[in-house]
């Protein structure tokens, strides 16, 4: 079995959680996967959505409780606000969850740092275990097919 495929139970809402400064990015993931989803009853292809559509709840919590709740969760994604504060503290987090869970899908939002920082940034947090960079919220509408293909039922995935 690919642990890298997770098939939430029905009904079920996965957790979406969001590690930032501010609103910015949580508004975001409540756009594009959680409960205020652009175009909920269709998919990209224009086909209606099926019971099996996995929902997802977005929430805001600090580093530390994510790390406290995380033993936890089964299926989860974790989306990291990087700053030029913050560098280095979220990426000993990515680092560790990475290593441990490898289950946990992480995303980093590289947030205030010039262009050229981003771009090497950006190369060294995939190392340490993110599956995806994002440099403006409305990147998250092109994710979000990612994380919703990741967390269907097999039926709905072919």
């Amino acid at each position: 079995m690919n642990r890298f495929v997770a098939v939430a139970p029905t009904g079920q809402a996965i957790p979406f959680w969001v590690c930032e400064s501010g609103r910015r990015w949580s508004d975001a993931a409540k756009r594009f996967v959680g409960p205020f989803q652009h175009d909920a009853d269709t998919e990209a292809c224009g086909q209606a959505v099926g019971s099996g559509r996995p929902t997802f709840h977005v929430q805001v919590f600090e580093a530390a409780k994510i790390r406290a709740l995380l033993a936890g969760q089964s299926d989860l994604v974790l989306l990291w606000e990087l700053s030029a504060e913050n560098t280095s503290a979220v990426a000993l987090h990515i680092a560790q969850i990475g290593a441990s869970r490898p289950d946990v899908m992480q995303w980093a939002a590289i947030d205030d740092v010039s262009p050229h920082q981003s771009a090497s940034l950006s190369l060294r947090i995939r190392e340490l275990g993110v599956s995806a960079v994002l440099h403006q919220p409305q990147d998250l509408a092109l994710l979000a097919r990612l994380v919703r293909r990741r967390f269907s039922t097999p039926m709905q995935t072919r």
